[in-house]
Parts: structure tokens; sequence; C-alpha cells
């Protein structure tokens, strides 16, 4: 009896803590969802207007560049994509090739902006995932087609966050990138650097 009202009173001390810390955690992460779908629709808003200027290509996929320059973590995308490759790599060659790499994005996603003209992108409940940061859940909107469901998945790094991967309808780019950048290493026989001249090709 005696031992079974002392795990009664650890129990209840131990969800009382467990209370505590969730009231006082909860408005923080709450704050930083919010803040992760403030950056996304800022991001996203900048992405259609691109989209939708009356410019050439090149132009448009130097805007773009820009904005990933700017909105996304360059260097982790690209460690994440090369793999365990990225280990033997010199501070130099990570450089060249996380560049090579952003410009291939760029000039592979920036060719398809046309097929965008007209759309608007809508904010939908977002989730903490805890280390992997926040999910900020969109749709998009196209005349003419169903809705597409993009998540963004961005970490905060000190006061910014930054975008590192985009998942559309349950398709990770970065998963899909790191196999294409798999199957391009393989091509080139294991050289990182005709690996990055390959990337830069236009």
């Amino acid at each position: 009896m005696a031992f079974m009202e002392l795990s009664f009173k650890c129990l209840c001390k131990l969800s009382i803590i467990a209370l505590v810390f969730f009231i006082t955690l909860t408005p923080g992460r709450a704050n930083e969802v919010k803040l992760a779908e403030a950056f996304i629709e800022n991001l996203g808003s900048n992405i259609i207007q691109v989209v939708n200027e009356k410019i050439t290509v090149s132009e448009k996929q130097r805007k773009l560049r820009k904005l990933f320059q700017n909105n996304a973590n360059t260097m982790t995308i690209a460690r994440a994509a090369l793999g365990s490759k990225w280990r033997t790599l010199s501070a130099v060659t990570r450089l060249d090739f996380a560049n090579a790499f952003t410009d291939y994005l760029v000039k592979k996603y920036g060719k398809q902006f046309d097929e965008f003209r007209g759309a608007s992108l809508v904010l939908e409940r977002s989730v903490d995932a805890g280390k992997r940061g926040v999910l900020v859940n969109t749709r998009l909107i196209m005349p003419g087609t169903s809705p597409v469901s993009i998540k963004w998945q961005v970490w905060q790094k000190t006061d910014s966050f930054k975008l590192i991967d985009i998942i559309i309808e349950d398709i990770s780019m970065l998963t899909m990138e790191r196999e294409e950048i798999k199957n391009r290493l393989t091509v080139q026989k294991g050289s990182i650097q005709s690996l990055i001249n390959d990337l830069q090709k236009p």
C-alpha cells in the first residue's frame, strides 16, 4: 500500500513537471511555426512574382538563384545531396560543388517556371518537426488544374529561417536530387571535379 501511494505521488510530480514543461515550451514552438509560415509566405510570394514577370528565362533563373542563395541553406542541401563523399572534400571543393549544384537546380527548375503563371500559394496547417525543423504545408493553386500539395522544410538558424527541402505531393526534392547526383557521380567514375563540370553545363 505504501509503495502504491509513493508511486502515485511520484506519478503526480512527474505529471506536474511535464505539464509545466509543456506550458513553457509550447508558446516558443508555436511562435517558431508562425515565423516559419511567414518566411515561406514571403518566399512563395517572391517566387510567384518572378514567375509572372515578362522577362527572359535567363533573367528569371538569375533572380531565382538570388532567392535560393538568400533563403536556402545551400551548403547543407549540397552536403545532403552528395552524401558520404562530402566528408572527403576540402573546404574549397565543397564550396565549388555547392555553387555548381545551386546552378544546376536553378537551371533545371527555372526552365519550368512558365508552367506556373497565374499560380497562387495558400498556407495550410504547419507541423513542428522537432530536429527536422518546421514543415510548412501549402497548396499551389493553378488555373485549370488540381491543387498541388507542397511542404517546405525549414530550419531556424540563429535569427533567420533557411529552406532545406521542398516536398511536392510527398516526393522530396532533396531525396530525388540525391539519387540524381549519385547516378551522375557514377557516370563520372567518382570524380568530383568531373561532376562539378557536368553540373555547370548549360
